[in-house]
């Protein structure tokens, strides 16, 4: 697959699945080939409309992510493309706070863990506890590239408990930052280089939480297709109790376009945000 502001070529696949606990599922992906843009949402269970807001997410981000591409183009640097990014998110935040909620009254809230492929880097987004990760073919572990917004998270950056223990904390539940929070939203952006072979994942905590990212990593490995992989995370994820509704989104970065065959771009809006009630796959594989 190739789109003009990645210099690279890369595949991606994605799954959500309900779980074993929920009744319904209310975590979305965003897999927009057309803008290089893929995202997780999770709507949060104690809110009335938490599927809703998820829902939200999912219709309304690529819609943006086309303006943002259109307006950045390819001569704009990596940082200012990420700054550009956190502001979006920041309007899609702000809009559903205006719309739905009040500094008294939430009844719409989401995650929002998303990575865009712009120029060498892949520029990870994030509000709420959905994550971004890096896995590097000469690294042995995940690299985790977004921050938690949690009071957990809060608590291990300060050194105030480890990791493991932040996983387990009941702060963990707690978030400081997701999408229709009071305005003005606060995401944050963190820019990575990307070089061939890495493969990124997006994920909500139903993965995260459950799955050690050690096991996490090692399936990813394990798997030759990124939609077996998926596959596999999800099963690996109802086998711990799967108490949460389950999303994954992978992306592997190939050759630069130059060392690569020539190919026609392909992009396609089917799949884009696939529908939680069907629970499959769906997979763009390297032309």
């Amino acid at each position: 697959m190739r789109y003009r502001l990645f210099e690279m070529e890369f595949e991606f696949a994605g799954l959500t699945d309900t779980g074993k606990k929920r009744k319904e599922n209310q975590d979305r992906i965003i897999l927009d080939a057309k803008d290089g843009f893929f995202a997780v949402s999770d709507g949060m269970g104690g809110l009335r409309r938490g599927g809703d807001a998820a829902e939200y997410v999912c219709m309304s981000m690529p819609g943006l992510m086309g303006i943002l591409t259109e307006e950045c183009g390819a001569g704009t640097a990596p940082e200012e493309a990420a700054e550009r990014l956190k502001q979006t998110a920041g309007v899609l935040s702000d809009t559903l706070f205006r719309k739905g909620n009040s500094p008294t009254r939430f009844d719409y809230g989401a995650t929002l863990a998303g990575v865009w492929l712009y120029g060498n880097r892949a520029v990870f987004i994030c509000l709420g506890d959905s994550r971004g990760y890096r896995l590097r073919k000469d690294e042995t572990e995940l690299k985790q590239l977004t921050e938690d917004m949690n009071i957990a998270g809060i608590m291990v950056r300060n050194g105030l408990m480890t990791k493991s223990e932040g996983a387990r904390s009941p702060s963990s539940s707690r978030l400081t930052a997701f999408v229709g929070m009071e305005e003005p939203a606060t995401p944050e952006a963190y820019p990575t280089e990307v070089q061939e072979g890495d493969i990124l994942l997006l994920c909500s905590d139903g993965l995260h939480g459950l799955v050690p990212e050690r096991r996490i990593g090692e399936i990813i490995r394990a798997e030759e297709s990124l939609e077996a992989a998926c596959g596999e995370l999800v099963k690996a994820a109802n086998s711990k109790g799967g108490r949460d509704n389950i999303s994954v989104v992978l992306i592997r970065i190939g050759k630069k376009k130059s060392e690569a065959p020539d190919a026609e771009e392909e992009f396609s809006d089917e799949g884009r945000n696939p529908d939680p009630e069907e629970e499959k796959s769906t997979a763009q594989e390297e032309k």
